[in-house]
């Protein structure tokens, strides 16, 4: 018996943050330094269109009167926001990092560094302040809260003043005011292992991530990214840096994969993204590589629309795309890199895809309704795509005399009338009424 198509009572309401977010990992990350500040708006734009999942902002110094800063500017000081005085844009800035569309769910900002006396600062701060609502740590970051709340998490890369006790009293803090914690260790495990422990026994969901730094003074740590691993965390993401003269991207990504195989990374970033010639490596290519080794996303079979290949005749790597818009953010997190594209498989019939060469599906596009071996001036320039329902696929209702019980959704979902309510249908919220 055919389908109907159930069009005449359906809505599409948009997405809520919180189930996009929920239909894949973050897997992906990457430092980002001052350069985004000082390359702005570009580099917002760049690092929402990369593929990246969360960004860590390098870096936030706590000084020895707990005022907070960074480049030599001053962000928060007597427990007030003051960035906007030097920086007036930057509140702006992050929020758009993570207004859609883009590919960001999280930002950390990273405290620490080699050479940094912020963790020393801070231990003398909580000696003589504690860390209660009075001490100038927690005014400070409570402000920082107030003025960016899409501050997620505070990223640890302490490389001295290793001391247990007062690095734990901060993160505790830190967590009862918003942020989580993630570590950047790149030696001394025995350290990293009891300030999880001394964190995990006041608060058992504070950390939530390991980065293993595998360059510079970490380099030793490609071989032994596995040993790096501590009670209730879960997710461990090994690192590499983007300016090496000696690896390309490709290299760095097969270093990744040979991770994933061995089982010892369940995601991975890139250090670091600071200056303007970074403009001339590729963030996507990363991000996408990334992504589509780690499994950012996982569509289920039943609802993938459509295949693409990275080369003609369905070779080269394969990205499973459900029903959806993608911008060359939402292709980067499903794995495809932009202009990556050269043939296309279309697994149901009652969809077509729309191919873009603009970043956001706007524009000029070609039309398919059938699986391409190659893509012809389309081939391998490619950066956004819509896979929607093909009209010519939808039968009308009047052709048939299909009972109430077999009237389906766009999803070729049943819908009966003791079904009524919101249905997920190619990444958007269908209301039936």
């Amino acid at each position: 018996m055919k389908k109907i198509v159930f069009l005449a009572f359906a809505m599409v309401i948009a997405l809520a943050d919180s189930f996009a977010q929920s239909q894949y990992r973050e897997v992906s990350g990457i430092y980002a330094g001052g350069h985004i500040r000082r390359g702005r708006p570009g580099t917002i734009t760049k690092l929402r269109e990369s593929g990246f999942t969360y960004v860590i902002l390098f870096n936030v110094n706590v000084e020895a009167d707990g005022t907070l800063t960074t480049d030599g500017e001053t962000i928060c000081k007597n427990g007030e926001y003051v960035f906007a005085q030097t920086q007036p844009y930057y509140q702006e800035d992050i929020r758009n990092l993570k207004t859609e569309p883009t590919s960001i769910t999280r930002i950390e900002i990273c405290i620490g560094g080699w050479g940094n006396a912020s963790y020393s600062n801070i231990k003398n701060l909580i000696n003589s302040q504690g860390t209660g609502a009075s001490s100038i740590l927690y005014k400070n970051f409570k402000a920082l809260k107030q003025a960016v709340p899409e501050i997620d998490a505070v990223n640890n890369d302490q490389e001295q003043d290793y001391e247990v006790d007062p690095a734990a009293k901060f993160h505790i803090m830190m967590y009862n005011l918003g942020y989580k914690t993630t570590f950047a260790p790149y030696t001394y495990y025995s350290y990293w292992k009891s300030l999880n422990d001394k964190i995990r026994a006041s608060k058992p969901k504070a950390v939530d991530r390991v980065m293993v730094q595998c360059y510079d003074g970490g380099a030793g740590n490609v071989n032994s990214v596995g040993t790096w691993n501590f009670t209730g965390v879960s997710e461990r993401h090994p690192g590499l840096l983007d300016y090496s003269n000696e690896w390309s991207v490709e290299k760095n990504l097969a270093q990744f994969q040979s991770w994933k195989d061995q089982g010892v990374a369940t995601g991975g970033f890139v250090w670091l993204y600071n200056d303007g010639y970074d403009e001339t490596w590729d963030l996507n290519a990363w991000a996408s590589g990334l992504n589509r080794i780690f499994g950012a996303v996982t569509v289920p079979e039943e609802e993938v629309a459509v295949r693409c290949y990275s080369n003609t005749n369905y070779k080269g790597y394969c990205v499973s795309l459900p029903p959806g818009e993608y911008g060359q953010g939402d292709l980067a997190v499903y794995g495809l890199k932009a202009k990556d594209l050269s043939s296309l498989e279309i697994v149901n019939a009652d969809y077509q895809v729309r191919l873009y060469k603009t970043t956001d599906c706007t524009g000029t596009n070609r039309k398919c309704v059938k699986s391409l071996k190659g893509l012809s001036t389309y081939d391998n320039n490619v950066c956004s795509i819509v896979v929607e329902p093909n009209p010519d696929a939808i039968v009308s209702p009047t052709e048939n005399n299909t009972k109430e019980e077999d009237i389906y959704n766009l999803a070729g979902q049943r819908v009966n009338t003791k079904q009524k309510g919101v249905n997920i249908v190619g990444g958007k919220k269908i209301l039936v009424l």
